[in-house]
């Protein structure tokens, strides 16, 4: 993504086909840059721990899918420990809009209910799915959450960035910018 002249702030480049894991607390800049691929026109799929009339309240997401990650039934919810009807959600939201941008909040979570490994085939299949198309995947994640060999596994086949709450004082990125 490419900021407009007058920003002060560093540029971020996504490349299509990818998958980013974002390291941040709180996934501000994983939802910026979702919200600016959505204001470009991308469809959009947002699986999301947050209540989705949160979401909706706080960006500006047309054109958007949004998922629940709940334990609650519901309309528009998904149960957490289904990650294999998650994993072709995402590979058939993909496969209808060749370019499009996802949102994934929530991985720990995955993990929580369904253990480590089986996230990790389930980021696998839908890399696979994505190195396919033109669409771009962000899954914000907390390091402090994953042990070194998590990580390490998990960053092996995707591209990794640096979220705002993980840089450095006085040091910042944006999203308002475009995809590559």
């Amino acid at each position: 993504m490419q900021k407009g002249e007058g920003d002060k702030t560093k540029s971020v480049h996504l490349r299509t086909g990818s998958i980013y894991l974002i390291n941040e607390r709180k996934p501000s800049l994983s939802y910026r840059l979702f919200e600016r691929g959505v204001g470009m026109g991308l469809p959009g799929l947002c699986v999301t721990r947050q209540h989705p009339n949160r979401v909706k309240q706080r960006l500006e997401l047309p054109n958007t899918k949004l998922i629940w990650l709940s334990q609650t039934p519901g309309k528009g919810h998904h149960n957490p420990t289904d990650i294999g009807a998650l994993a072709t959600l995402i590979s058939s939201f993909i496969e209808s809009n060749k370019k499009s941008v996802s949102l994934i909040d929530g991985l720990e979570y995955l993990v929580i209910n369904n253990g480590f490994q089986q996230v990790l085939k389930f980021i696998e299949l839908i890399n696979e799915q994505v190195m396919q198309s033109e669409s771009l995947i962000l899954i914000p994640i907390s390091q402090n959450a994953f042990s070194d060999k998590e990580l390490a596994l998990l960053e092996r086949n995707v591209e990794t960035m640096e979220g705002t709450d993980a840089q450095p004082a006085g040091a910042q990125k944006d999203a308002d910018e475009t995809i590559d």
